[in-house]
């Protein structure tokens, strides 16, 4: 097996990309086993070793990495990692500035108000999912994305209406 600190920018953009997507794979609302979780989040934080390594990466795929991470852990219920994570996200969107895209905020909002609902922190979470929903993204389709992501579960039973 080849040494994965021998690969080269390109590769680690490649490698970025694929664990990235394919960690979408297990954020389908099932039920994980024991080795899906594992999986979801191996997959997930191969994805932010590659970007760290990826030719052209910025700060902005640090916030996406960030967020991914915290989705995941969101999913199977790890709220102070979720959390740990959504601030991640957040500080490398502030970091970002004008770099970031619209949609990176809102989501960094989403991943916010998601741990702090799976810790049970009502009041807080209700405050970032409202910085979240009310986040200007412009493009259609990107709301639309965004949107269908905000709706998905797990919210913890957080009142969301």
């Amino acid at each position: 097996m080849a040494d994965p600190t021998a690969a080269t920018g390109d590769e680690h953009r490649a490698l970025a990309i694929a664990a990235n997507n394919s960690t979408w794979e297990y954020l389908d609302g099932r039920d994980h086993t024991p080795d899906d979780a594992d999986e979801l989040l191996q997959r997930a934080y191969a994805a932010a070793y590659h970007w760290k390594r990826a030719t052209g990466a910025t700060v902005v795929n640090s916030a996406r990495a960030a967020w991914l991470i915290s989705r995941a852990h969101s999913v199977l219920g790890h709220g102070e990692l979720a959390l740990r994570y959504a601030e991640r996200s957040l500080q490398f969107v502030e970091q970002a500035g004008p770099l970031a895209a619209d949609f990176d905020a809102a989501y960094a909002h989403e991943a916010r108000a998601r741990a702090l609902a799976c810790l049970r922190r009502r009041e807080e979470a209700s405050l970032a999912y409202e910085l979240a929903r009310s986040a200007t993204v412009a493009d259609a389709q990107d709301r639309a994305v965004f949107e269908g992501d905000l709706a998905a579960e797990p919210w913890f039973g957080l009142d969301r209406l």
